[in-house]
């Protein structure tokens, strides 16, 4: 069918960058649901490429909340969830069920109010500390925001001020707790290519930090390849990386795969976030971490496998 037969077709179908841009799911991701799913289910313009309808666009957004709720994709879509997509997603958390800290956070998000939200952090960074604040405040605190995009509830352009006042905070306040000198494990963080949700790696630092380790943070979206070269030019110990929940599984496996072929053997890859794929798919040289408070007992483990490198390591924060 082409667009030319259906009376939305000058005024309101969307194309695949659009659809992309709105919904937060790539081009290839669309493409491949398409084939493998048999939804979205595309017209086609005058020129042969893909144009969507406004109802798809929202069917997919509501598929991506399901996601962000922790469903699978495969699971969601060839279960024929997508038709109903809006249906199925679960019940918003009534008010009263949320901490009073949320509510007052949602709140001065969708009142734009981000000077109170960064006073707001400000002070909570002083009450627990970096490492506290992060994992007692900030990560709670972002799956709520999260679920709230995905309830409806919170707009996603919300969602990124958030993003933006968290990550300018956990910037300020890393530098003056940074390891001084070239102590052990040094790690070099990043997210890979298609990957562009960089709150979760900066929240990994700021606890890595916390606890004196070297951090090198690369940024998002970056080419297995280009990890594995800082890797070996910085002599990094460890290689840190956040997957978010909508992360296609089998990417995020082929390019670990990539990234560890391109590394030394003693080169440790840390993974976690929702997204992340199980250790177990791969061979020794990958582990997982579940929650930010793995990370201590993580780095105890390390320093016992190489107490040469991290005989220099000094904790900052407790």
């Amino acid at each position: 069918m082409t667009a030319s037969n259906d009376p939305l077709s000058i005024t309101e179908l969307l194309p695949i960058t659009e659809v992309e841009r709105q919904t937060g799911i790539r081009q290839a991701t669309l493409r491949m649901w398409e084939k493998r799913y048999g939804f979205p289910r595309p017209l086609r313009d005058r020129h042969g490429d893909r144009v969507y309808p406004p109802s798809q666009v929202e069917r997919l957004l509501a598929v991506r909340r399901l996601i962000a709720q922790g469903g699978r994709p495969g699971k969601i879509l060839s279960a024929g969830a997508a038709d109903d997509a809006p249906a199925l997603a679960l019940a918003p958390a009534a008010a009263g069920e949320l901490p009073a800290e949320h509510v007052h956070i949602l709140t001065l998000l969708r009142g734009y109010r981000l000077a109170e939200l960064h006073s707001h952090f400000q002070y909570r960074l002083l009450d627990l500390g970096l490492r506290r604040f992060v994992i007692e405040c900030l990560a709670p605190l972002s799956t709520a925001v999260g679920l709230a995009w995905a309830h409806g509830e919170l707009a996603v352009r919300c969602e990124h001020l958030y993003t933006q006042v968290a990550m300018s905070v956990l910037h300020a306040k890393q530098a003056p707790v940074r390891t001084a000198g070239d102590g052990h494990p040094k790690v070099l963080l990043a997210t890979l290519t298609g990957e562009t949700h960089l709150l979760g790696i900066m929240m990994v630092e700021a606890v890595m930090t916390s606890l004196g380790i070297d951090c090198i943070q690369l940024g998002s979206d970056a080419p297995p390849s280009e990890v594995a070269a800082a890797a070996r030019e910085t002599g990094a110990d460890i290689v840190a990386l956040s997957f978010s929940s909508n992360f296609p599984a089998k990417s995020a496996a082929r390019m670990l795969t990539t990234l560890r072929a391109g590394l030394p053997a003693a080169t440790t890859i840390w993974i976690g976030g929702a997204g992340a794929p199980a250790a177990a798919m791969f061979g020794p040289g990958i582990d997982r971490f579940d929650t930010l408070e793995a990370i201590d007992p993580g780095l105890a483990r390390w320093r016992a496998d190489f107490p040469v490198r991290a005989a220099s390591t000094i904790l900052h924060e407790p």
